[in-house]
């Protein structure tokens, strides 16, 4: 059955799909008699591509259960909020969010850059292309299939529900987040193979002169990327009751991974000058990283992994693995077989090793390897489950260990390359031997065991050796990284045009931000202390209980018990009898719920039968074992479920059988009409330290019945300047299982994230080269000029 939906997708496709074609045409045979169309079509599809997901969006604020996706990830109980995300909670929805943002991507930049030569035109085609292939992966995989395919009986009265886990403000707007990223990210990989398509063709790239752009769609795409890590990171702290913003959770790492090589590349691209070793790899980095965002979101939608993250079921299908393979080849293998077949090497070299470019191209590397590790633990199970057919998890350890001393290694580099610029080759080389040799001697003195990176863990090799390292060998790296970062901004910011002090001020911010990060997430993990407690006895006179090896003392200051919807409603989830009788046959054979006010009634020995509403339909009541149930009186108005059977019984059109656990009045319905979505069960709590009271509030654990009594915490948190206390329920009763734990250094983590953002921001509206912002900053701002524009 094709809804409306889907053929509103179908015309956003076929239009891209047109666009694409006239585009390939025009740029092979330098022809321009289409692009006046071409832009018009472009545009076209963006519109129906947005009418589409604002379709589904309305069906989503309607509950409109004809549609089997919204059916299957939303419920009326649901605040608008998450019935808004359940948009994008599955693979469909997701998919259409994407190639919507896709579209809107690709129509602004042919509206804004037009299809002046023939390399503008082939970059349309291939982000046209892209558009129109996520078109049809989701023409195959439609979000608005019919209810009818996948239930019989009529279209259902209320939802499956949306997954528990989703159920939060952070994840309502990570998802988004993360999605714009990877659709701003389509401009940068059609530019970067239309550079070496270009060069394999008539050895002229475009990279030259869309440096500028492919920097600025860089730029928001890392924006865009960095908010939705936070918010992910965010949301596991609150919802998942780790007690820490990051696990290495596959989700997790999926995402973190093009956002490190994406720092990579953006470092690469802005040391890009024609001519030199940066001619090949910034444009290659610049292919690549898309190819990368397809395949790390294929791997994890695989369905090897196990993740608390994943917001959809199914696995990744043939669609995303085939374009996996046509990214990974023109994002990743043109560039590599055009280095590798190229006549001779175009870099230059001065003789000179020790340069601001070599200490960049150091950066990239180390940046570039970070992202490896991550990549080899995302890849490694799925290589070994297809090998082998055995599941294996690669866990935190690896990544922290493999990982850890290239951070440092990083960091060093950072502090040496901002150094290298005020101080020059002499003095930068002596600061970085200092901090070296202080980061060595750190690394090999303990204070503790507990200062020891693999504290309380049996290891051997490698992780044995990195385990051994004390934390203590953060302190040199993330200070020389600070106070070279700052006199470099001494040096650069005083006297500068307007421009180049905002964007100065940007480039310190977005590294004082990472510096701070890496010390801020080490501490954090490695000093969190957490202890446990049982209260009970409720209510404000249960006294204080003091939690064993920990400064607190905890107070129960009450229970709650309560469900989810507050005042359900009968009608809400069962037909009345005119509904039913509308449905007709197609209910036979079929479980549904039934309510209605009783007129006539017949009893038997086996069964008591109930007629509804002068009407045709019956409910049949069964005495199992010859056992009485419940007898209900003309005028009670009841609501049962079971199975519908027409033309049961002569002069009835309907009964729905049931027995007497499934039938009830509508002021006391049976459980099983599910009208409990969530069961909470809370503690009001005080948390003490000391003589100061810290924190006053709720933990909760919330169980939903209707998805396979799946739980999800209510976590208390107080957020302190120097650390945060974080407190976990487990509740029975009046009695509460808890976990407190101290976490360090989350106010300077949340600011980091804070800096790294406000500072791409500067450097993304200000930078006096391929800044977005164009209107004078004051009179004197447009006379003068930045003479560095590298980061």
């Amino acid at each position: 059955m094709t809804t409306l939906g889907t053929a509103v997708l179908a015309g956003g496709t076929l239009l891209s799909l047109v666009a694409t074609v006239l585009l390939a045409v025009g740029y092979v045979r330098r022809d321009d008699r289409f692009d006046a169309y071409v832009i018009r079509l472009v545009a076209g599809g963006s519109g129906l591509f947005v009418a589409a997901l604002s379709l589904l969006t309305y069906q989503f604020v309607t509950t409109d259960y004809t549609n089997a996706y919204v059916w299957q990830n939303t419920a009326d109980y649901l605040p608008l909020l998450y019935r808004v995300t359940g948009v994008y909670a599955s693979n469909a929805g997701s998919l259409l969010l994407w190639a919507t943002i896709a579209s809107l991507v690709v129509a602004w930049a042919t509206w804004r850059r037009g299809l002046a030569d023939a390399p503008s035109r082939l970059v349309a085609a291939l982000t046209t292309g892209a558009v129109a292939y996520f078109g049809t992966m989701l023409l195959l995989d439609s979000p608005f299939t019919h209810v009818s395919t996948v239930v019989s009986g009529g279209v259902p009265t209320t939802g499956n529900g949306l997954n528990p886990l989703l159920i939060d403000p952070y994840m309502a707007i990570h998802p988004p987040l993360m999605f714009i990223a990877y659709a701003l990210l389509t401009m940068p990989f059609a530019i970067g193979v239309a550079h070496f398509v270009g060069l394999v063709r008539s050895g002229e790239g475009l990279f030259r002169t869309w440096n500028g752009s492919v920097t600025r769609w860089l730029r928001a795409a890392w924006l865009f990327l960095t908010a939705a890590l936070a918010l992910g990171a965010l949301w596991s702290y609150t919802v998942l009751g780790w007690g820490g913003i990051w696990a290495w959770d596959p989700v997790e790492t999926a995402i973190f991974i093009p956002w490190l090589f994406l720092t990579a590349t953006l470092h690469a691209v802005v040391n890009y000058r024609p001519g030199d070793r940066y001619s090949v790899l910034a444009p290659a980095m610049v292919a690549s990283t898309f190819a990368l965002v397809v395949y790390t979101t294929t791997v994890v939608r695989s369905g090897v992994f196990r993740s608390v993250h994943s917001f959809a079921d199914n696995g990744a299908g043939l669609g995303m693995l085939l374009l996996v393979g046509a990214t990974a080849v023109l994002g990743v293998g043109l560039p590599l077989g055009f280095w590798l077949l190229r006549e001779e090497d175009d870099a230059t070299d001065d003789g000179e090793w020790l340069t601001r470019s070599t200490l960049l191209h150091g950066a990239v590397l180390a940046l570039g390897l970070l992202a490896f590790i991550s990549l080899w633990g995302l890849t490694f199970p799925v290589l070994r489950d297809l090998a082998t057919g055995i599941e294996v998890e690669v866990t935190a350890r690896y990544y922290n260990r493999w990982s850890y001393p290239v951070t440092l290694l990083t960091m060093l580099l950072l502090g040496f390359y901002m150094d290298f610029d005020v101080e020059g080759k002499r003095r930068a080389l002596a600061g970085l031997g200092v901090f070296a040799a202080a980061t060595v001697v750190a690394a090999l003195y303990a204070p503790s065991p507990a200062w020891q990176l693999g504290a309380g863990t049996e290891a051997s090799g490698f992780y044995a050796l990195v385990g051994q390292l004390s934390a203590l060998s953060a302190f040199p790296p993330v200070a020389y990284v600070l106070m070279a970062v700052v006199k470099r901004a001494l040096d650069r910011i005083p006297g500068a045009p307007r421009r180049t002090q905002l964007k100065q001020t940007g480039v310190m911010l977005v590294h004082v931000g990472v510096a701070v990060l890496v010390f801020s997430l080490a501490f954090t993990y490695l000093f969190t202390g957490q202890a446990s407690v049982i209260v009970g006895g409720g209510g404000a006179n249960g006294g204080q209980v003091d939690v064993p090896n920990s400064p607190y003392a905890v107070q129960a200051l009450g229970f709650e018990t309560y469900s989810l919807p507050e005042d359900p409603n009968v009608e809400g989830v069962a037909l009345s009898t005119t509904e039913l009788q509308q449905r007709g046959a197609a209910t036979n054979g079929t479980t549904q719920a039934v309510h209605g006010t009783v007129t006539d009634m017949r009893q038997g020995p086996r069964a008591t039968v109930y007629q509804l509403d002068d009407s045709g339909i019956w409910v049949g009541v069964t005495s199992p074992n010859g056992t009485a149930g419940p007898a209900y009186a003309r005028g009670d108005a009841i609501v049962a479920r079971g199975a519908v059977m027409w033309n049961y019984v002569p002069q009835t059109d309907a009964v729905v059988v049931t027995d007497p656990t499934n039938v009830g009045t509508t002021a006391s319905p049976p459980d099983s009409l599910g009208l409990e979505r969530v069961r909470v069960q809370a503690v009001n709590l005080a948390v003490i330290e000391g003589n100061r009271q810290v924190a006053v509030g709720q933990a909760a654990q919330r169980r939903y019945p209707r998805q396979g009594g799946m739980q999800t915490r209510d976590v208390l948190i107080d957020r302190g300047l120097a650390y945060d206390t974080y407190v976990i329920a487990a509740v029975q009763g009046d009695t509460a299982s808890l976990t407190v734990k101290r976490i360090p250094l989350m106010t300077p983590l949340r600011l980091s994230i804070v800096s790294l953002l406000v500072g791409m921001l500067l450097i993304f509206l200000f930078d006096p080269a391929h800044g977005v912002w164009t209107r004078p900053l004051a009179p004197a701002a447009e006379t003068d000029s930045d003479p560095t524009t590298s980061d």
